[in-house]
């Protein structure tokens, strides 16, 4: 499943015309009858125009009423007229103070990452985003989080980082539907952050994902501790393909190895099922062993329960 086929793609060059002041935004209130605070990213700068920053371009097109009173915005440096920016937006993603957090709504998934970087930088933060195919249970949820050079955080600091899709359980590609990052106020150091955006045909995905948990290709069986031609018949069941990873469990099931030497090798039927793993989209990953011990080596004892339904 694909939901990135009804994303619009925006490129900034497409994107025409030079800033509008306060004036501007006046003049196209009066034309086309929409109130500026309605239209996104134009928000006005108070205070004296010469003391607004001008490191940045804010790109929009203004339209007369012959040209129904569209609006174009592309990337803008939006400030307060009085300190950093509280507002960034470009082709691929828009940061937007809100309280004490930092949402940062990814326009367009399949984008360079520099973009990403930059949105982020243009209001004070050092985020470096990836975004990376997962399944689709993990979509909109952060697969990767590394910080350094942070400095240790002061009684009611916000400094949390999470990932999430807007609305919750939403489904990317349908309308008001978006990814998000959210990073407290208070946060500093490098942050390094991937995101889960759903895969396109062929992609593997980047993320350890049990493929029997509820919304995953194989929900509602248990694959686990069973032979490999019992799972075989229910991926096939299910229109599915599965591809086998050997792995070599320790003698006391507590943990197991992996030899890429013996990946090729053929793959018996009365053979360990021990987990099953989203591989990608219509692909599962079977982890299997030669050999059966007491314990399942990827928990150390049995799988703990999980909800597997449809």
């Amino acid at each position: 499943m694909n939901e990135l086929t009804d994303l619009a793609r925006v490129r900034d060059d497409e994107l025409a015309g030079r800033a509008s002041g306060a004036g501007a935004r006046a003049l196209l209130a009066s034309v086309t009858a929409v109130d500026p605070d309605e239209i996104p990213h134009a928000v006005p700068a108070p205070g004296n125009p010469r003391r607004r920053r001008t490191r940045r371009l804010l790109a929009g097109a203004l339209a007369t009423a012959a040209l129904a009173g569209a609006v174009v915005l592309g990337p803008s440096f939006l400030e307060d007229g009085s300190g950093p920016a509280t507002s960034y937006a470009n082709s691929a993603i828009e940061v937007r103070r809100e309280g004490d957090q930092w949402i940062a709504r990814i326009r367009d998934p399949l984008a360079d990452h520099a973009l990403y970087t930059e949105g982020f930088r243009a209001v004070g933060l050092d985020v470096e985003l990836t975004l990376v195919p997962v399944a689709p249970g993990s979509v909109g949820r952060l697969v990767k989080v590394g910080m350094r050079d942070a400095k240790p955080p002061a009684p009611g600091d916000v400094v949390g980082v999470s990932g999430d899709l807007e609305p919750a359980g939403c489904t990317l590609g349908h309308e008001d539907c978006a990814l998000t990052i959210q990073v407290g106020k208070d946060l500093t150091g490098k942050v390094q952050l991937s995101l889960g955006r759903p895969a396109r045909p062929g992609e593997h995905y980047q993320s350890f994902t049990v493929a029997t948990r509820k919304g995953e290709m194989l929900a509602g069986v248990r694959v686990d501790e069973r032979p490999v031609r019992e799972v075989l018949a229910e991926v096939h069941r299910r229109g599915l393909k599965a591809v086998f990873e050997i792995i070599e469990p320790n003698a006391d099931g507590n943990g197991y190895g992996m030899n890429p030497q013996r990946q090729s090798d053929p793959v018996g039927d009365d053979w360990t099922v021990w987990e099953a793993v989203a591989d990608q989209p219509g692909v599962v990953r079977l982890l299997v062993s030669e050999k059966r011990v007491a314990n399942n080596p990827l928990y150390g004892g049995p799988k703990p329960p999980e909800d597997t339904s449809e």
